[in-house]
Formats: C-alpha cells, sequence, structure tokens
C-alpha cells in the first residue's frame, strides 16, 4: 500500500520563538546564537529537583520551565550552592529555558545561558498557561506523521481513506463521489497525523492540494471544477476501504470479514476490502460502506442483526420439529 514509516518531526528553539513568541508574549534576552537547538517531544519539564542537584531524567531535548516557586528557592540557597547547581544544569547544553511571569532572571542564570547559548525567554505568562498552550502547539508540530499512497476523501462528513495498488481506479472513484456531492481532501499522497492516541488526521500536502491526476484527462483542478463545496482541508480518518482485483479474492469467500481493521501509523481503523470487475457501481458501494460504518458508529450492526434473527429462526424451527 505503499506506507512510509512514520516519522517523528522536531523543531527548533528558532522556529518556536517565530511562530510562538508574540502569542506566548515571549521575549528572548540570551542566547541567540543556539536558536538551531532543538527539541522532540511535547511536554516540557520544570527544573525543580535540578536546582537541588539531581540532575537524572532532566531531558536536554526538552523545553525548560523555570516559574516563581522554582526561582524562590534557589534564593534560599548559598550564593556558592547556587553558582554550583546552575552551572550542572546548564552545561548539560539544554535546549532551551523560559522563565514566566515576566520575572527577570537573576544574573547567574543570565551568565550561565550566555556561556553555553542556550536560548533564555521570558514568559509575560504564568507557568500553568504558558505550559498548557504551549503543549497544545508542541502536541500539533510534534505528532507523528506519514505519508501514505491513495486517494482520501469526505463521504457523508466520515474521512474516508481509499487504499489499493497503483493503477486500480483510486482517482477516477474519487472523482465520480465528487461528482455525486462528496468531498475531496487528498488525491495521490495523503498527510496523516496521529494527532492523538487513537486520532489519525488526513491532510492534503500543500504542493497537492485541491488537484487530482486522472489518467487521460491530466491534473485537474477540483476547486475550479466544482467549487469549494467540493473540497475540504482536513479530516479524521474514520474508515479505510481496500480496493482490490477480482482475482485477489479467493473464489469460496463471498463475505468478507465484517470486523476486518488494519493499522496506519500506531492507529488501529476499520477496513473494508471491496473487489473490482467491470460492471460494479464502486461509488454506490463506498457510499452504502461508509452509511454502513455510520450505523456501527451509533451502535447499530446489521450483520450482527442479521446473524441474530437467523439463529432464532433455526432455534424456532429446531423447536417445532420437536414437538412433532
Amino acid at each position: 500500500m505503499d506506507e512510509q514509516s512514520p516519522q517523528h518531526p522536531r523543531i527548533t528553539l528558532g522556529e518556536i520563538f517565530a511562530e510562538q513568541g508574540e502569542i506566548m508574549q515571549m521575549r528572548l534576552i540570551e542566547g541567540e546564537a543556539g536558536l538551531s537547538r532543538y527539541i522532540d517531544h511535547p511536554r516540557m519539564q520544570k527544573p525543580s529537583l535540578a536546582f537541588d542537584g539531581f540532575l537524572e531524567h532532566l531531558s536536554d531535548y526538552r523545553l525548560q520551565v523555570i516559574g516563581m516557586t522554582e526561582l524562590h528557592y534557589l534564593s534560599t540557597k548559598s550564593a556558592e550552592e547556587q553558582k554550583r547547581v546552575i552551572k550542572e544544569l546548564f552545561d548539560l547544553r539544554l535546549a532551551g529555558v523560559v522563565v514566566t511571569r515576566g520575572i527577570e532572571p537573576p544574573e547567574i542564570i543570565r551568565l550561565a545561558a550566555r556561556r553555553t547559548d542556550t536560548p533564555l525567554f521570558i514568559s509575560e505568562h504564568a507557568s500553568s498557561k504558558f505550559m498548557t498552550d504551549m503543549l497544545l502547539y508542541l502536541s500539533n508540530r510534534l505528532a507523528p506523521r506519514l505519508w501514505q499512497h491513495g486517494v482520501y476523501m469526505d463521504v457523508f462528513g466520515l474521512g474516508v481513506l481509499l487504499l489499493g495498488s497503483s493503477g486500480i481506479g483510486k482517482s477516477e472513484i474519487g472523482l465520480e463521489l465528487i461528482s455525486r456531492g462528496h468531498r475531496l481532501i487528498s488525491d495521490d499522497v495523503v498527510e496523516l497525523v496521529r494527532s492523538a492516541p487513537g486520532v489519525l488526521v488526513g491532510h492534503s500536502p500543500e504542493s497537492l492540494r485541491y488537484h487530482m491526476e486522472i489518467r487521460g484527462l491530466g491534473i485537474l483542478n477540483v476547486r475550479d471544477l466544482y467549487g469549494a463545496a467540493a473540497i475540504t482541508d482536513a479530516k479524521r480518518v474514520r474508515m479505510v476501504i481496500h480496493l482490490m482485483h477480482w482475482e485477489e479474492v479467493a473464489h469460496e469467500t463471498r463475505i468478507l470479514d465484517e470486523e476486518d481493521s488494519i493499522e496506519i501509523n500506531g492507529v488501529t481503523l476499520p477496513r473494508v476490502q471491496i473487489p473490482i470487475r467491470p460492471g460494479r457501481s464502486l461509488a454506490v458501494l463506498i457510499e452504502v460502506a461508509t452509511r454502513n460504518q455510520l450505523l456501527k458508529l451509533r451502535g447499530i450492526y446489521s450483520h450482527n442483526r442479521f446473524i441474530e434473527r437467523l439463529q432464532q429462526r433455526i432455534d424456532e424451527q429446531g423447536s417445532d420439529q420437536e414437538c412433532d
């Protein structure tokens, strides 16, 4: 299915400052030379124990946040002890340090940041607000992502990812779905971001947005052809439809597994496998599969209901024969 391994992004302190500096009311006071340092984890740390000399588990790839409590604790130590713990802390070559509540850090911290080229910021926000807002931002920017070959559609409000071998007709089916009133998200390559545990969001790469490649017609701009209502930028993936050649399905297999699933980027998703052959209205089949998935999300399982009713009739007929 041409799925790549998930990528785990990282972000430099310079990028964070450029994108969130004004929003987070941040200003850089030391360590401009270290803005190329990066973090690779959305959670921040408060180096409280580090001020007592305990540096274990302190990550140099996380943003360090120093608040009023930490600074007050530091001030209770002797000048010699302050110098020692701050030196040991900044010798770790931290990615970056933020002092909150607009507090000017002690000169000993500024000197240590300057000596080690560690970016040192002041934020006007309280520690709790800064860490909450920055966590939301970093969780999105650092979310594991991969790029999947396929067509991604919004069908009846549900994110449906069409997969299948190259040349099987995914784009043509997507175009037919658009003509039936559904919306394109991405054609050919889909960017899949695990934005939260169990949540996979599909986007179109910027360079491909709103475009489809149709054999014989070339590159089409769906927005120009069908209007803004025919496209959307992102959607949570709720279903995967795997298009298969008819010959790939075993002759004796008539009903494929009702509860089939597939794991993509660490998220398990329901999957429907649809065999292709001339004469089948695939757009209609995809619509029906999507409607059926919407029923499942409401707790209505047609397959299970049919089996239960069938078993009930078998049991009733068995009881009648025993009576005879």
